[in-house]
């Protein structure tokens, strides 16, 4: 009885470290992203360049735990992406609002993005992203969100299968000269 929950005990402590560990990647990546993004301004491979630094970021999480990411217009800091569209919550672009990259995405060469009719970019194209501090310029700067969705697959399945964890932040394009 006792060696019983004490196995449960332990086997409970490393599942919860597991699920936590992925959690606070889920976070840190949708950060990283963020500000990746905003430094990136209406770049052309604005977007590669977010998926670069997710890639080298993503040491934790094994290369299918990623369901999606998206890279969104959020129009304000305090947005949700289901507020700006549930479409893209679930994963799929949407002309002017987002763009939604898979996990084979974060290996595709630069050469595949530029916001041409085939790249991955085109729904939200980075070079119509406003940069400028000015509302004489075409300012103020669009405000950038990264959202990721990741699952996490339990070790023994005792406390369930598998979670997901959702994250998004949301941050203001740094002010560029245009």
């Amino acid at each position: 009885m006792f060696t019983s929950l004490f196995l449960v005990l332990v086997l409970g402590i490393f599942e919860f470290g597991y699920a936590f560990r992925d959690y606070l990647t889920t976070a840190n990546l949708s950060r990283t992203g963020a500000r990746v993004g905003s430094g990136s301004g209406n770049d052309t491979l604005a977007d590669y360049t977010i998926l670069q630094s997710l890639k080298s970021s993503s040491g934790a999480l094994s290369s299918g735990q990623i369901n999606f990411i998206v890279v969104f217009d959020a129009g304000s800091s305090n947005a949700s992406l289901a507020s700006v569209s549930a479409t893209c919550a679930a994963g799929t672009a949407v002309s002017g609002k987002c763009n939604v990259y898979k996990t084979s995405d974060l290996s595709r060469p630069s050469s595949d993005f530029g916001c041409t009719s085939s790249s991955p970019d085109r729904y939200w194209c980075p070079t119509s992203r406003k940069i400028s501090a000015s509302a004489a310029n075409g300012g103020p700067p669009s405000y950038l969100g990264v959202y990721l969705s990741v699952k996490h697959t339990n070790i023994s399945g005792l406390f369930g299968q598998s979670k997901t964890f959702k994250d998004q932040t949301i941050i203001r394009i740094e002010p560029m000269q245009p």
